[in-house]
């Protein structure tokens, strides 16, 4: 049964999100660490260059970059290609930048099922013993 006005997400106000820790995000975030064997890594291409990704969700990206000279409120046009062959072209801006690391918040964002498709086989990778998503 469905209530009327009902969301299927749930948004949150700023104020609800200040106790929030890493794992409670208003998004499915997955994470890939620098140590993720990378032939079960999504390909991130921006400017025919490829980038390890280091997690996705469907507003935003982090991606591993030893250089790229970016101010905050860039905006970065690319594309991930998903194991699966299927392709999701984005455009973003770089919220934040560290020595070797880039956030973006999507202008356009990535469908849920892209995101709980990525889920559903890095679950099963880890079923067949070739990934292990506990934090060591």
């Amino acid at each position: 049964m469905t209530l009327p006005n009902s969301k299927m997400k749930q948004e949150t106000t700023p104020s609800e999100t200040k106790g929030m820790t890493e794992n409670q995000r208003q998004f499915v975030r997955i994470y890939y660490p620098l140590d993720f064997p990378k032939k079960y890594l999504p390909e991130l291409v921006i400017h025919y260059r490829a980038y390890q990704l280091l997690d996705i969700s469907e507003t935003g990206i982090r991606f591993f970059v030893p250089r790229m000279n970016l101010l905050p409120d860039d905006i970065l046009k690319g594309a991930i290609k998903f194991l699966d062959e299927s392709v999701i072209e984005f455009s973003g801006v770089v919220v934040r930048r560290t020595k070797d690391q880039i956030a973006l918040k999507l202008i356009v964002g990535i469908p849920y099922s892209y995101i709980a498709s990525e889920q559903v086989r890095l679950r099963q990778l880890e079923a067949e013993g070739e990934i292990s998503l506990t934090k060591k």
